[in-house]
């Protein structure tokens, strides 16, 4: 069964120059279209959770509970991306994407029938193994098609799709709840994303190879750095990524972002209502600004890398986690009941994590790597990331409790733990960076690399 997922072999490479141009560039643009939509289902498919949360409640589940069923996902898609990494590397990723995708979307339409804490536990927990069958195998698809030089730009445009994901979240999922109720939050969106799936496997590509056409390496010209990535072997590649130092130091700065990323998006809201005196319509709207901007940041944080920074990702990752450091500061350290400086500030984070996102989500583990070995570095770093993405809600929770304080009967607390535990993940981060400025003259140096 598992022949069915590898990648196809490498057809007689077809001889006419335009005829190659005219496929490359249709397969391109069907290919990360149809990656930008689908992974940003997956999304869809993962934040129903989080939108129906009170009417849960209402109907008897408890925040533990569904507490718990948030962390079991996280849980899943952690080991999950390293998994997937290491296994994308040799399967043709128009069907392992999709297959994820339908996966989830199967998931969600059984608990749209489903009342049950246990059903819900085990569910979302396999939701979350076909969560993890996105992001790694899409990365490994765009360094096939797209050379080392380019990756950067195509990269940060596929980030789109997360963003495309939580906005069609927030506002498709609530109108159904309010109109259908929340079984269908889960249920609805399930079904469409059923048949997006089947969309999705039609406009996807394997390698360019299995259809007679060179590498994108090769086709963009960049042959010196083809013949050193055919000069190993996958397994030769994977092993290379295990052993270099800088991956794992990636990593560790993946746990860093991980933990802003989420202590912002679970715990901003109550942050804002809690330190800065807003009530939850405004806290809501300022966050709201986060992904957005985190969308544009993203975007163009690959064109800024490759174009002005001349795809120096480490240098480019440094300025973009300077920014989401003074993003950060502003959220905690603003005067209170000023909702313009808190947007502005929750802006400013939010376009410096979209950059950040881009880069120590992933990308410069992939820039460091042979390009065989694009979904072990995923692999590696996804890992990392949603192992910090759990580990905070269980740290803020913690924080959170030891810092209630009751006055004249009145619970309030005192955030200023939880503000240094955020500021200090971002500086970690951006610091952990710093060392990759020297990685690729050692990786100049390796003859296998």
């Amino acid at each position: 069964m598992f022949k069915w997922f590898l990648t196809g072999e490498d057809k007689p490479r077809i001889k006419d120059g335009e005829l190659i141009k005219r496929m490359y560039h249709s397969a391109r643009i069907q290919a990360v279209t149809a990656m930008i939509f689908g992974y940003g289902m997956y999304y869809v498919m993962r934040m129903t959770l989080g939108v129906a949360k009170k009417p849960m409640i209402e109907a008897g589940f408890t925040p533990t509970q569904l507490g718990l069923i948030g962390a079991g996902m996280l849980i899943a898609i952690a080991v999950g991306k390293c998994a997937n990494g290491f296994i994308a590397d040799y399967c043709n990723i128009k069907k392992i994407v999709p297959l994820g995708l339908l996966g989830a979307a199967l998931v969600n339409v059984v608990l749209g029938f489903a009342d049950n804490y246990l059903m819900f536990l085990v569910m979302w927990f396999v939701n979350g193994c076909f969560q993890s069958m996105g992001s790694a195998p899409c990365t490994v698809s765009l360094s096939q098609w797209f050379s080392k030089s380019q990756l950067a730009t195509y990269y940060g445009l596929f980030n789109i799709a997360h963003y495309v994901g939580e906005g069609a979240t927030y506002l498709v999922t609530a109108v159904i709840i309010v109109s259908f109720g929340w079984h269908a939050a889960f249920l609805l969106p399930g079904l469409v994303c059923v048949v997006l799936a089947f969309i999705m496997y039609y406009f996807m590509r394997d390698r360019p190879e299995t259809y007679g056409l060179p590498s994108a390496n090769e086709f963009e010209g960049e042959a010196v750095q083809e013949k050193k990535e055919q000069s190993v072997s996958k397994k030769e590649a994977q092993m290379m990524v295990l052993k270099n130092p800088y991956v794992w130091l990636l990593g560790i700065a993946a746990i860093c972002l991980g933990i802003s990323r989420y202590s912002i998006s679970s715990w901003g809201v109550i942050f804002l209502q809690e330190d800065k005196g807003f009530d939850l319509v405004t806290a809501g709207s300022i966050m709201s600004l986060s992904p957005v901007l985190g969308g544009i940041g993203g975007c163009l944080s690959g064109i800024i890398s490759d174009r002005i920074f001349k795809s120096r990702h480490s240098i480019t990752t440094i300025v973009f986690g300077c920014i989401m450091f003074a993003g950060i500061s502003g959220v905690c350290l603003a005067p209170a009941g000023d909702p313009t400086m808190a947007a502005a500030c929750v802006a400013v984070f939010g376009f410096g994590l979209g950059g950040c996102l881009s880069f120590v989500g992933g990308l410069l583990a992939v820039d460091l790597c042979p390009r065989k070995a694009t979904g072990a570095a995923m692999g590696v770093i996804g890992l990392m990331a949603y192992g910090g993405a759990a580990l905070q809600d269980v740290v803020n929770g913690f924080l959170m409790s030891s810092a209630q304080i009751i006055v004249d009967g009145q619970i309030t607390y005192n955030f200023d733990t939880i503000m240094m535990f955020w500021m200090g993940s971002v500086a970690i981060m951006t610091l952990l960076v710093v060392p990759t400025l020297w990685a690729k003259k050692v990786k100049k140096d390796e003859p296998a690399a």
